[in-house]
């Protein structure tokens, strides 16, 4: 035992300045790197970079600073460098062979900085999950639905599905159905709708408002109106209209149809 702390004197006083500077590295790299991503971020934020790319970037840069922290920590303490890089090599490559799906979904991440499928804050779906995207990381991407849960999807999965962008223009189209009753005049109804659309103080009016019969069903007529909006007042004119297309019908006598079931009887014996 006593040999034993005689070894760890002797190598703390001919090492001991050298683990200390290595300390000091170590502590002075993590703050570097926190100050880097930290300037990065307010300069970048403050132009059209999307904040997800920055949140992406300050990552392989904490990366990047930790790999020289240990390669200047080993020069220190007169490790092999060229030794150590090819252990570091290898070790890459066994890790890398581990989670070649891991690798891949960097890659990925990569793509979708590049190619910007989307942003931070649009609304999309991916692979039929809808959500509003939180994040691009690394290895993921988050979404938040509508109901505030947090969706974690694979960039791999991401980059590779089908990705319907909602935020990506400026405007939309809304396309809405109505059913009237048979034996409603059909001109009417239609006047009616044009004017309900017509009269939507969302409703863009440099855009045409479409009105037209869509389909005979079983029990009703059905109409459809389709109009241009601006992207953020999509959801809006979707859940307003239905209630103000039902007070003009009802102040117009139109009616609005329910399913009925013609019986008849027969008295042959």
């Amino acid at each position: 035992m006593d040999a034993l702390f005689g070894k760890i004197g002797a190598y703390i006083s001919n090492y001991g300045y050298k683990l200390l500077l290595c300390l000091c590295i170590i502590i002075v790299g993590i703050c570097i790197s926190w100050l880097i991503c930290f300037v990065l971020k307010k300069i970048l934020l403050k132009t059209h970079i999307d904040g997800a790319v920055v949140s992406f970037i300050s990552s392989i840069i904490k990366i990047v600073i930790l790999v020289i922290i240990v390669l200047a920590c080993a020069a220190i303490l007169e490790l092999s460098t060229s030794g150590l890089i090819v252990s570091l090599s290898t070790l890459v490559l066994a890790i890398g062979l581990a989670l070649k799906d891991s690798f891949s979904n960097i890659a990925n991440g990569i793509l979708i900085i590049a190619n910007k499928p989307f942003r931070r804050g649009d609304y999309v779906s991916i692979n039929g999950v809808e959500g509003k995207v939180h994040s691009i990381k690394l290895l993921t991407v988050e979404l938040i639905t509508f109901g505030n849960l947090k969706i974690v999807m694979p960039n791999s999965t991401v980059l590779n599905g089908n990705i319907t962008n909602y935020s990506a223009l400026a405007i939309r189209r809304c396309d809405m159905k109505f059913s009237v009753a048979y034996g409603s005049d059909m001109d009417k109804v239609e006047q009616v709708l044009r004017e309900v659309a017509s009269n939507h103080p969302k409703v863009l009016k440099s855009m045409k408002i479409n009105v037209y019969m869509d389909s005979h069903d079983n029990s009703a007529i059905v109409f459809a109106v389709k109009v241009w909006a601006n992207n953020s007042d999509y959801y809006d004119i979707l859940h307003t209209m239905p209630k103000l297309v039902y007070n003009a019908f009802e102040q117009n006598g139109i009616t609005i149809p329910f399913n009925q079931l013609d019986v008849h009887i027969s008295n042959d014996k």
